[in-house]
């Protein structure tokens, strides 16, 4: 179901994300949790499980994974990396991002992204500027050498590409 409970639109709106970005990119989904009934915006990942967010609430509904968004049914010669899914519609909402995505949906992930990697010629990292998005740039850096350009100093002294957009 598309993003249309007005809670969940203005808490995307405080974040900075315009409502067609998120009836584009995010479903609403409704869930329970000790017999109390509860809903949240929804980003699925490569296993079919949910990324969940709301102004009270930030989890997962299992399996946790990373996702990916292709531009183009072809293959392409640069991906950009996100951090998170709300950092991914803020860089869609700045119009900084124009390649496939892959989106970590946690710094825990960089390993799964790495196969997906493999055959990209740039990767665009969009980590937050924290010792875990930092830790996670070094992975990819090491991996993958010259390939992969650390996009977070557009946003510098902001923790993300979220923050960013809020605060200006």
């Amino acid at each position: 179901m598309p993003v249309e409970c007005h809670a969940l639109v203005a808490y995307l709106q405080e974040r900075g994300i315009p409502p067609e970005i998120s009836k584009a990119h995010c479903q609403q989904i409704h869930y329970s949790c000790r017999g109390k009934r509860y809903y949240a915006v929804a980003f699925t990942n490569e296993s079919g499980g949910q990324e969940m967010r709301s102004r009270y609430f930030k989890g997962c509904i299992s399996p946790k994974d990373i996702s990916i968004r292709r531009i183009r049914d072809g293959p392409s010669t640069e991906c950009a990396v996100s951090e998170g899914f709300i950092d991914y519609l803020s860089a869609l909402t700045l119009g900084i991002i124009g390649a496939d995505t892959i989106i970590l949906n946690s710094v825990g992930n960089v390993n799964k992204a790495i196969p997906h990697l493999r055959d990209y010629n740039t990767i665009h990292c969009y980590l937050d500027n924290d010792v875990a998005g930092k830790t996670a740039l070094a992975q990819l850096t090491e991996r993958f050498g010259t390939k992969v350009i650390d996009r977070s100093t557009l946003y510098l002294g902001y923790n993300d590409l979220s923050e960013y957009l809020t605060q200006n």
